[in-house]
């Protein structure tokens, strides 16, 4: 183990704590445990909102798969630019507004008095699914750092994922405001890191490597290596079920909880316009300069790697002096931790708000806050064992199945739900059912179609069959935005 590189892990990891310890004081009640108090401005909303969103699969998984296939993966990056812009323009500012009237902390809680729901099996139906679906993706976060600290320290990779769960576990302790500001933190430091390297890697190429010789070397490991580079696909059906599987990803933009609850806890919905393009610029420099990273592999390494998620590290290693190495591998960490500390919180507030709390009405405010802490406690134990039993899984399949299913269990209702489509409480139920199912199982019958797809369709066929009487209103289609 370096001690450089442990020391740089040190200052950074203490870095923090503070902001946790200082937003656990400043959370006085369950509603600023859940979503701070409704107080964030728009630079602290927009920088969370994105950064909660680019898992270990920013610096590991994306750069990977372009390396390891070709330029048709950039597709990922275009849908989900494309449908984060629309997730700006038509969920954040209803959801906002919405929530706020129905003193809705959660997502099943407002699905619950959104439909009118008197029986609770939307609330407890949408959170069983939440955290299904959460625990898989808190897990492919774990196997991320585990990965890291095994490749850096020489640790364990038990040990690795271990450490994981501990530093989440205690930035959690100030709720929202420690997830929020630490994102924001660890979002403009990662902004840094993966503009840094690959730029550094150029630069310390040999100084006869012109643009003309670089390409000329990114073409012979794509031609040797049978990896394509051309943006737009041919027609047949390998290329076409590529771009299919990428560009239909970023339709679940409108399903993930622990994005749509950046939007739900900013100060003021006027300011939703200014985030929203705070936002859309630091994702699209974030991923252009991951395609970068995986470009800037085929140059390093044309002879292969043993393990292509670990392209981002081994740049870093090789590159940079060991202290400043260090510093930048914090980025990845910081990536993982942005992801798990959004969903375990919003895990926990399923679990205390939707799932024990409606069940025991006279809680205090402080025992509810403390029942989210403990809830912690068991998430983060479940999704541990998990990683531990699959270090070898692939990070960017294991996010994908999660993302996935998040997307389809909710995103098809969010949309009914803010754009004024009509339906029953029945046919809400139906549509988490369907589309969270589809998800689920549809991985099983081994389709190439991705499951996006009949997660969709399905949701939306239950809106669209189950008999409308009682039809509930919708007051979400007077915005302007």
């Amino acid at each position: 183990m370096n001690v450089l590189t442990l020391i740089a892990f040190a200052i950074y990891l203490s870095i923090l704590l503070v902001i946790g310890f200082i937003a656990y004081q400043r959370s006085k009640n369950s509603a600023d445990f859940t979503l701070g108090g409704r107080s964030l401005g728009p630079w602290v909303t927009a920088i969370a909102a994105h950064a909660s969103d680019m898992s270990g699969w920013l610096f590991m998984g994306f750069p990977a798969v372009i390396y390891a296939t070709g330029t048709l993966q950039i597709w990922t990056a275009v849908s989900l630019t494309f449908f984060m812009y629309l997730n700006w323009k038509i969920i954040a500012p209803r959801i906002r507004v919405l929530t706020e009237q129905y003193n809705a902390l959660t997502l099943s809680t407002f699905f619950e008095k959104h439909f009118n729901d008197v029986k609770g099996k939307l609330r407890v139906t949408s959170a069983l699914f939440c955290l299904y679906f959460f625990t898989i993706y808190i897990s492919a976060n774990l196997i991320t750092m585990g990965r890291l600290f095994e490749s850096t320290f020489g640790l364990s990779y038990a040990l690795g994922i271990c450490i994981g769960v501990l530093v989440v576990f205690y930035v959690l302790l100030g709720g929202f405001f420690s997830i929020s500001w630490i994102d924001f933190f660890q979002g403009l430091f990662l902004l840094v890191a993966i503009i840094f390297v690959p730029c550094y890697a150029l630069y310390a190429l040999p100084t006869q490597a012109a643009p003309a010789g670089i390409w000329s070397a990114i073409t012979n490991f794509a031609a040797e290596n049978n990896r394509s580079l051309n943006f737009f696909p041919g027609f047949n059906n390998h290329d076409l079920l590529i771009v299919l599987n990428e560009v239909i990803w970023g339709l679940g933009y409108f399903g993930q909880p622990h994005i749509i609850t950046k939007f739900m806890g900013i100060r003021d919905v006027t300011t939703i316009k200014k985030a929203q393009w705070i936002g859309l610029s630091w994702q699209m420099i974030t991923l252009s300069a991951a395609i970068l990273v995986g470009f800037v592999g085929m140059l390093y390494f044309p002879q292969g790697m043993a393990n292509n998620d670990f392209i981002f590290i081994n740049l870093v290693q090789q590159l940079l002096p060991t202290m400043l190495a260090g510093f930048v591998l914090c980025a990845i960490l910081a990536t993982s931790i942005n992801v798990m500390g959004a969903q375990v919180l919003v895990s926990a507030s399923v679990l205390s708000e939707d799932l024990f709390g409606p069940f025991f009405h006279n809680l205090s405010d402080r025992v509810i806050m403390h029942i989210s802490r403990l809830s912690i406690v068991g998430i983060c134990g479940l999704s541990l064992l998990i990683a531990y039993f699959n270090p070898n899984i692939g990070i960017f399949g294991f996010v994908k199945y999660a993302w996935t299913g998040l997307g389809c269990t909710f995103g098809p209702l969010m949309l009914a739900s803010v754009c004024g489509m009509r339906t029953t409480t029945q046919g809400a139920f139906y549509c988490i059912l369907a589309g969270g199912c589809a998800a689920a199982l549809w991985p099983l019958l081994g389709s190439q179609i991705p499951a996006m797809i009949p997660g969709f369709v399905g949701g939306f066929a239950a809106l669209l069959l189950t008999p409308k009487c009682n039809q509930t209103p919708s007051s979400g289609n007077n915005f302007n935005n």
